[in-house]
């Protein structure tokens, strides 16, 4: 059973990436997850926030991010498919033109292949 929701946690994950050009993994009462979503908001970019507090298995989802990308906060931030990182990365990406970078790119990175 446990194999089973870590397979369905990592689907989730994996599926949310690469479905959403901006995926914000979220919890809805954190503030540093407000000023990344404002920064969005601010350009006018769309985003997918998946609040993990308001998530049955949001637990599980933290868990995994972690193994995944060694990041244990959030906002954990991807922009197509690339892993940026929190608020304050996302902000630094964003004043070093990375951001519009990631933003501009055609082919989105296919995230944790072999994960």
């Amino acid at each position: 059973m446990a194999s089973q929701l870590a397979a369905s946690v990592r689907t989730l994950i994996k599926t949310s990436i690469a479905s959403n050009p901006v995926m914000i993994f979220s919890k809805s009462y954190c503030p540093y997850c407000l000023r990344v979503k404002d920064l969005f908001d601010d350009l006018d970019v769309p985003y997918k926030a998946l609040e993990l507090d308001e998530h049955e298995n949001g637990v599980q989802i933290q868990a995994d991010l972690k193994t995944l990308t060694g990041q244990t906060s959030v906002p954990n931030v991807f922009v197509k498919g690339t892993h940026v990182g929190g608020s304050d990365d996302t902000h630094a990406a964003r004043d070093t033109g990375r951001l519009k970078e990631l933003l501009s790119k055609s082919v989105w990175d296919t995230p944790f292949p072999d994960a």
